[in-house]
């Protein structure tokens, strides 16, 4: 069997080597898997990002209930679809239909599979007018045997490097061109073969050796991978310059595989692309760190990490990147911001970057500046704002004035302060600019991360609120119905975090009650303050994941401004606040959250309860002392020489009680 299967595939590679092999894909290629599906990050192909140029509809369906007869239907209108892939395909991008995929199974298990898989793709094409074919198999469709690079033993394997070969060799006669061949193979299934920690480990490699020829660009996904082994026999983990090297090192090099596996020659760079996500979470490469590594891959920058590349200079003609998923890629923060660090590794396109000058608090944005700076272009020698937007400001703060600093470099100044308090940190400014403030560019410009506004800080004693978080790594922010109490909770996934400002009243021992809810299990979040572990914090939950529980934990903290993180070191968790409450202290304080004023928001006095006396003090957002008052002699006091803001107001009574709670002025 295995020599019948070397010499019919040799016999398709005749067949295919006769046709022009290279040229088709764009040099260089950014390639993106598009989502052919309704839902939040649903775009139509017209409204992509015109620096994709090659374009993977995912995915061919199974038809006919059968996993090896595949057809396509779009995700909306046909005639719109259609139109829309002809004016891409015109104006040079291509377009190719992606098989596989994480939920659909591709195995063809007989001789009479492998026929209609053929015939039912080539008609697919055929019927759409795609460019090409990718190959995107996973999990159950990789569950072969007898393994092996050059002498594959499983005849499902066979049949599949068969199908291949036919559908292009059925094409080429067909049109006289060549059908384009992706493949975008899980790292398990290509550097797994430099381990022995799978049954599956290089499942994907005699596919790729068969089909090496007939190979345009090889993806492979460096994500949703963990770790694996290096060429220097180092493991490497997911998310790193370091990560991006070792592995695409490995497809370029080639190896030889553990326990027998064969070897696997590798493939010229110009075949080879670097697969990283648009917009995942642990297994996303910071795009400053990803420019690094890809800039070193290419030879136009110095070495990262610790990996350093077997081929001196690099690789000059690796052909591009690729990523999961436009869609991903349009929704992330920034927007496209992979196919941005694809232009400024790939191409001279110019285009803006945002970021603070200082820093930037609710209800003090009032001349604030922030800067941005142009890159491959130079403004024009006056700058009117009229030209300049700024989505996502808070109500009441708008564009100032724009100052020119030299040829590359802008500042915007900010005009009024916001007229209500932040419910989270706001990281999604962007700022776009008309294409008559370049010198040389005829496209606008926009950017839509990098300038952050802060909420206040949060004053502890009191309630920490964590979708107020002002640096993070795999969190978010979602709402809490109104049946379990209204508001926004902060989420955080296993391995990532969120950090939070905190004025600490005075030191001392704490309880932090924390009011969250996650699935039934163990996890642990680690405190963090300023970098150092605070505790570890064990959650037992045995409720369902939508019921809110509260649990209280010991902790110890120091007067003053700091940084607190909360890492999730083992599961997830849904927080809506954190309490803090003294416990004890040099002064022996009792603490109380609680409203002991009015009217807030208020704009010249505030009224305190009758039974309080003692001393009030006014913080402001960073947590600096703004107003000391004595309340022994009267329950109010004049807030009129204050600015408009947000405060924390805190009284300490004749007992040594303390109360605190926030204050808008007006």
């Amino acid at each position: 069997m295995k020599n019948i299967f070397k010499k019919s595939i040799l016999f398709l590679f005749g067949l295919i080597l006769s046709a022009p092999i290279f040229g088709q894909i764009p040099d260089p290629a950014m390639v993106g898997y598009w989502e052919n599906w309704q839902g939040n990050r649903f775009v139509k192909l017209k409204n992509i990002d015109s620096r994709y140029n090659v374009i993977q509809i995912s995915f061919a369906e199974e038809q006919n209930g059968r996993d090896y007869d595949l057809g396509f239907d779009p995700a909306y209108s046909e005639e719109e679809f259609r139109t829309e892939m002809q004016a891409l395909q015109a104006e040079g991008k291509k377009v190719l239909i992606s098989i596989g995929g994480q939920n659909a199974i591709v195995m063809l298990d007989l001789a009479a599979e492998r026929d209609i898989f053929v015939s039912s793709v080539n008609e697919m094409i055929d019927e759409w007018g795609f460019d090409g074919l990718d190959i995107d198999l996973e999990g159950a469709s990789l569950g072969f045997t007898d393994i092996h690079v050059q002498n594959p033993g499983d005849v499902r394997q066979q049949y599949l490097i068969e199908a291949i070969g036919l559908i292009m060799k059925n094409h080429y006669e067909k049109h006289g061109v060549k059908l384009l061949l992706t493949m975008a193979p899980e790292t398990l299934y290509v550097q797994g073969g430099l381990s022995t920690s799978s049954s599956k480990r290089g499942a994907y490699l005699p596919i790729i050796e068969a089909l090496r020829d007939s190979i345009d660009m090889l993806n492979v996904q460096l994500y949703n991978s963990g770790s694996q082994f290096g060429l220097d026999g180092l493991i490497y983990n997911q998310g790193s310059a370091d990560w991006i090297l070792a592995m695409t090192d490995a497809v370029i090099q080639g190896f030889e595989c553990k326990n027998n596996l064969g070897t696997y020659s590798g493939l010229p760079a110009y075949k080879v692309g670097v697969g990283l996500p648009g917009c995942h979470s642990s297994d996303a490469v910071p795009h400053k760190e990803m420019e690094a590594a890809m800039r070193y891959l290419i030879g136009e920058g110095p070495q990262p990490g610790s990996y350093e590349l077997i081929q001196d200079g690099g690789y000059p003609d690796l052909r591009g990147m690729m990523t999961w998923s436009i869609n991903s890629d349009k929704t992330c923060g920034p927007s496209y911001g992979f196919v941005d660090t694809y232009s400024k590794v790939f191409t001279d396109a110019p285009y803006i970057e945002i970021n603070n000058i200082s820093e930037i608090y609710e209800s003090e944005e009032d001349g604030k500046i922030i800067e941005v700076e142009l890159f491959n272009d130079n403004y024009t020698d006056s700058l009117d704002s009229s030209n300049w937007t700024i989505a996502n400001l808070p109500e009441g703060v708008e564009i100032d004035s724009i100052q020119r600093i030299n040829d590359t470099i802008a500042h915007v100044v900010f005009k009024g302060n916001a007229s209500s308090p932040y419910t989270s940190t706001n990281f999604k400014l962007k700022v776009t600019v008309d294409s008559t403030e370049f010198v040389n560019s005829d496209e606008k410009l926009s950017r839509n991360h990098g300038v952050i506004l802060k909420p206040a800080i949060t004053q502890i004693p009191g309630y920490l609120e964590l979708e107020k978080y002002v640096d993070f790594k795999g969190c978010g922010v979602g709402n809490i119905s109104e049946q379990d109490g209204g508001g926004k909770y902060g989420w955080i996934w296993e391995n990532q975090w969120a950090e939070v400002e905190a004025n600490i009243a005075e030191s001392g021992d704490y309880v932090a009650d924390f009011r969250y809810r996650t699935s039934s299990g163990t996890h642990k979040c680690i405190l963090k303050v300023d970098g150092g572990i605070n505790s570890i914090n064990t959650i037992n939950s045995s409720t369902a994941w939508n019921v809110w529980e509260n649990k209280e934990f010991n902790v110890k903290l120091t007067e003053g401004v700091h940084k607190l993180r909360f890492h999730m070191s083992k599961g997830w968790v849904h927080l809506d606040r954190v309490d803090f409450r003294i416990t004890s202290s040099d002064n022996s304080f009792t603490i109380f959250n609680r409203t002991f004023f009015y009217p807030n928001p208020a704009s010249q006095i505030l009224t305190f309860d009758n039974e309080r006396k003692g001393t009030v003090n006014i913080f402001g957002i960073r947590g600096e002392l703004v107003k000391q008052v004595s309340l022994n002699e009267t329950n109010q006091i004049n807030i009129g020489d204050l600015k408009t803001g947000i405060y924390t107001v805190q009284l300490i009574d004749l007992d040594g009680a303390m109360y605190h709670d926030k204050l808008v002025k007006k």
